[in-house]
């Protein structure tokens, strides 16, 4: 089965990367990134530091799921550690990639694609970690939370669909300052335990309030806040923009113009707003939770990477439909019990994965064909050892 047209590919291979900026905190790294990338050997792809950077957030996934399935209560001390190291190890890989690309003189549209492809499926792998060491729990908070960053993320590839430009935050705040934030709670959670974050706020400063309030209550208002204000700044940059001053190679055939942005992005919150019904509906069995967690969050990755190669692509952009039918089967199980409900969960799980898995390979497999490129290696290396 092929996923890319020839036409899909040859506006891939015409793809040109513009950022909205740099926070401050980016401009201060740079010197120490470009420092380090000339210790890397030459011999090792961009793709393959970014594939090694997101292994440590699978790993501390895999791990955290395995002492907390129920994102709470309290895991060994050294978990809150290793959360904290593989955000930390996953930022710093995410910006050598791009600096060893030039280096090495192997920049491709694949490495930017393979890039935000990998940050997509991350978002779902980083939240899920860190709503367990908020001791968040498999409750309304966890998914409120976690759609209160992911749709945001996605929000800023919609945005750069119809725009041109990427914007991930602000020139105080963006992608690096919210890492270091994750970093800085795995590593408080370390040191004070985990029962810092249900500590009750209104006790801890004397006060009274007619409703309980929660240390990570607290952190969900700030979700909250952020995923407002970005959100609304991400709506009026894509309907006040003038779409004719898009040059010809960025337009392509693309489907522009403010009817499609908004067709485009109920279409995304449809997707979300269903994944978000899926995950209420089964919050009343732990034992399915993390399957159907699971579930959202690769089909959300997935949904997104179709965004992002569409964009690269300059084709117009439409949803997948199978994951949306798995997401339902799923939903309408939990209403109607047809069959075994914790079983089915992990079957849907199992089939997603690998629907996203074959999803990801094909598409890097035509990719590299058309462009005639290696994806973890670089091409005139292994030329040179033949």
């Amino acid at each position: 089965m092929t996923h890319l047209s020839d036409r899909a590919l040859q506006g891939l291979k015409q793809y040109q990367y513009k950022s909205g900026g740099y926070t401050l905190l980016d401009n201060f790294h740079t010197p120490i990134w470009n420092g380090i990338v000339e210790l890397l050997p030459l011999w090792l792809a961009p793709n393959l530091i970014t594939l090694i950077g997101v292994s440590a957030l699978v790993v501390a996934y895999v791990v955290t799921l395995f002492y907390l399935p129920g994102l709470a209560g309290s895991g060994p001390w050294w978990l809150y550690y290793l959360n904290g190291f593989s955000v930390f190890w996953y930022l710093h890989l995410d910006c050598l990639d791009g600096k060893q690309a030039r280096r090495t003189k192997s920049s491709s549209p694949l490495g930017q694609l393979f890039d935000h492809g990998v940050d997509a499926l991350s978002v779902h792998l980083i939240l899920t970690v860190i709503a367990a060491t908020l001791s968040i729990g498999i409750s309304w908070k966890a998914v409120v939370g976690s759609l209160g960053i992911m749709i945001p993320w996605q929000l800023a590839h919609w945005e750069e669909y119809h725009t041109g430009m990427l914007f991930y935050g602000t020139k105080y705040w963006g992608i690096t300052e919210a890492n270091y934030l994750l970093v800085l709670l795995h590593i408080m959670t370390g040191i004070l335990g985990p029962e810092i974050w249900i500590a009750d706020v209104a006790a801890m400063l004397n006060l009274k309030l007619p409703f309980t309030l929660l240390l990570n209550d607290c952190l969900l208002v700030f979700i909250a806040f952020f995923a407002i204000s970005y959100s609304s700044a991400a709506f009026y940059r894509v309907l006040n923009v003038d779409q004719v001053a898009l040059p010809p190679q960025e337009r392509g055939h693309k489907a522009l113009g403010r009817g499609n942005a908004i067709g485009h992005l109920i279409s995304l919150q449809t997707v979300n707003t269903i994944g978000g019904v899926m995950l209420f509906l089964c919050l009343k069995s732990p034992t399915a939770a993390p399957a159907v967690n699971a579930i959202f969050g690769i089909i959300y990755a997935q949904q997104s990477t179709k965004l992002i190669i569409d964009h690269m692509s300059k084709e117009p952009f439409s949803v997948l439909l199978w994951p949306v039918l798995a997401m339902a089967v799923v939903s309408a199980n939990a209403l109607l019990n047809i069959v075994q409900f914790e079983l089915s969960c992990w079957v849907v799980a199992v089939v997603v994965v690998g629907g996203y898995i074959t999803y990801i390979v094909q598409n890097i497999n035509e990719i590299c064909r058309y462009l005639g490129i290696n994806c973890l290696t670089l091409r005139h290396l292994d030329n040179a050892a033949k």
